[in-house]
């Protein structure tokens, strides 16, 4: 009994839901290592071109030009890759199946509408993998979701499913409810964090970039580093934008503090329908945030030319 009120794990939840996550996840990393690796090649370039002002060796422009050269054309090649591939999408989409199956899980696991009680384990079964299917399907993208295994329904959804109210009330509690909130509120703490890191840099680079240009004014010094400095605020503008700090750091938040109060509304539960209708409430609130997350990145597309 004390294993099923810790409620399911990662290797409790449908194949085709790992399947998703492990899809979503290995996207996430190709786009946003091609999209760091590209901003880091345009202020590279940009800096290679700016040590050139000033050189009297011809050899050394030569050297510089054919460098900034190189690392225009590397992050051109980062450029066709994206373009390409679109891991952004198999990173978005793959999150959002892997989420919809995800509550469909919980849903089957503690008796929520519509596996509820009341249902044949059988019907109940044959309902939950239409859905997976009808999932499935609403996908726009193609993807292995076989990849991990041809399991839906694990033993643990079976049994948890079999436990009395006062079990899959705490488990569900316990491993969604609370587990989520924790989630989303040091995911706001750490986007709020980073969000500070990125404009004091920023700021610091435009002060830089102030600077070099005042210099310059004053004739102090030919070495201008202002084009550099401008395509580095450039960049880390455009790496902002493509993390969401700002955003993810307030609507993390926000569903973190809906998220305690569905907590405490559970002492509310009286009976299988109430029980029914918490459930359903409860991921509504965190389907809400997926939802609003994916129509952010879908909407919020990284700038494609970030000299």
């Amino acid at each position: 009994m004390a294993q099923l009120e810790q409620g399911l794990l990662e290797a409790d939840f449908p194949d085709v839901q790992r399947s998703a996550d492990s899809a979503s996840m290995q996207g996430q990393r190709m786009y946003l290592r091609l999209t760091k690796g590209r901003l880091y090649l345009a202020v590279a370039a940009a800096v290679a071109g700016a040590l050139t002002v000033g050189l009297t060796s011809t050899w050394q422009k030569q050297t510089l030009t054919s460098l900034s050269l190189c690392f225009f054309l590397l992050a051109f090649a980062s450029e066709l890759i994206l373009l390409s591939t679109h891991p952004e999408d198999t990173w978005y989409h793959g999150r959002a199946v892997a989420e919809s199956v995800k509550t469909l899980a919980w849903k089957f696991s503690v008796c929520a509408d519509p596996f509820s009680r009341a249902v044949l384990p059988s019907e109940a079964e044959r309902l939950f993998h239409q859905q997976l299917s009808d999932v499935v399907a609403e996908s726009p993208i193609f993807v292995d979701y076989s990849s991990v295994g041809t399991q839906q329904v694990s033993p643990k959804m079976k049994d948890l499913r079999t436990a009395d109210r006062a079990t899959r009330i705490k488990a569900y509690c316990n491993a969604r409810v609370e587990d989520q909130r924790a989630w989303y509120s040091k995911g706001a703490h750490r986007n709020e964090r980073s969000a500070f890191r990125w404009r004091v840099g920023l700021v610091s680079l435009e002060v830089l970039g102030a600077t070099s240009a005042l210099l310059g004014l004053l004739n102090v010094t030919s070495f201008d580093m202002g084009s550099a400095l401008a395509a580095g605020v450039a960049a880390g503008g455009a790496w902002i934008e493509v993390k969401q700090f700002d955003n993810l750091a307030n609507a993390y938040a926000l569903t973190a503090t809906e998220l305690a109060l569905v907590h405490a509304a559970a002492s509310q539960v009286t009976d299988e329908e109430s029980w029914s209708k918490y459930v359903i409430s409860a991921e509504q609130a965190i389907s809400r945030e997926h939802t609003m997350w994916l129509a952010r990145r879908v909407r919020t597309r990284m700038p494609r030319r970030a000299t």
